[in-house]
C-alpha cells in the first residue's frame, strides 16, 4: 500500500465514523454534545497520526542525506 493510498483509506474511515457517529448522538442518545466528543476524539487520532507520519518522512530525508 502506497503512501497516498493509505492517506486515503484513512480519511474515507474518518468520514464513515464522523457520519455514523453524528446519526447515533441524534437518533439514538439524542445528544449533540456526544458527536462533539466523538469527532473531537476522530481528530485527535488522526492529527496525531499526520504529526508521526511526518516525523518518519523527516526521519527518512535526514538518513538519505548522510
Amino acid at each position: 500500500m502506497n503512501d497516498e493510498t493509505g492517506h486515503q483509506l484513512v480519511v474515507a474511515l474518518i468520514a464513515i465514523g464522523i457520519v455514523v457517529s453524528f446519526a447515533y448522538s441524534l437518533i439514538m442518545a439524542g445528544q449533540i454534545l456526544l458527536w462533539l466528543y466523538l469527532v473531537s476524539v476522530l481528530l485527535f487520532f488522526y492529527l496525531l497520526w499526520r504529526f508521526v507520519r511526518a516525523h518518519e518522512r523527516i526521519a527518512d530525508a535526514l538518513e538519505r542525506k548522510e
